[in-house]
């Protein structure tokens, strides 16, 4: 198996990556690599650092986040209205106050394994801009769907990596027209 002519990157890329040389390949390149040798590619964005494993936060909890349904995130995106507990009959405590923060619960149209698997919660924060390799849920324009992905910056030009396996093309954000991105994910809970 020739993996340069799988992925189409450089001998001497592919190499550097497998000896440890370039400590962060770029998303792209983990896809490309993923897809040639046939591995979960989030293990490998795990490995590169990209997404980081979190722990239950502590019980002692300040503020009640609303629970949303994933049908209701799809009828109201972009938020218009501010979001608050009372959109929700279903809370999660957290542990600090976030401007129109909401939880939602990963279903199995939404898994994304092993990382967003069934019934874990995201907890999430819709109008904090997100940093260098945040994790966001943002919608797919053409398949109008919510999609994982991390925000990236290229000489200032944002865009979001996706981290579906099946999307390899990156979504650059000044070429839409509003924003895509329904929220970043600021703490991530398993079931």
């Amino acid at each position: 198996m020739n993996i340069v002519e799988k992925t189409g990157l450089s001998y001497g890329k592919v190499y550097r990556i497998f000896n440890g040389s370039i400590e962060k390949p770029t998303p792209n390149s983990l896809k490309q690599l993923a897809k040639a040798l046939q591995l979960d590619y989030s293990y490998l964005f795990q490995k590169a650092g990209y997404i980081h494993k979190e722990t239950k936060t502590s019980q002692t909890k300040t503020s009640l986040i609303p629970i949303l349904s994933w049908d209701f995130c799809y009828l109201a995106f972009p938020f218009q209205e501010p979001l608050s507990a009372g959109l929700s009959d279903k809370h999660i405590p957290y542990h600090r106050n976030i401007k129109d923060g909401f939880a939602i619960s990963v279903d199995s149209k939404h898994s994304l394994f092993p990382y967003f698997c069934s019934n874990d919660t995201l907890i999430c924060e819709p109008h904090c801009p997100p940093k260098e390799n945040d994790t966001v849920i943002f919608i797919n324009t053409q398949t109008n769907q919510f999609n994982y992905g991390l925000y990236k910056k290229n000489k200032n030009n944002p865009y979001i990596s996706s981290l579906h396996q099946q999307d390899t093309a990156d979504i650059i954000l000044n070429e839409s027209l509003q924003d895509i991105i329904l929220g970043t994910i600021i703490s991530h809970m398993k079931s």
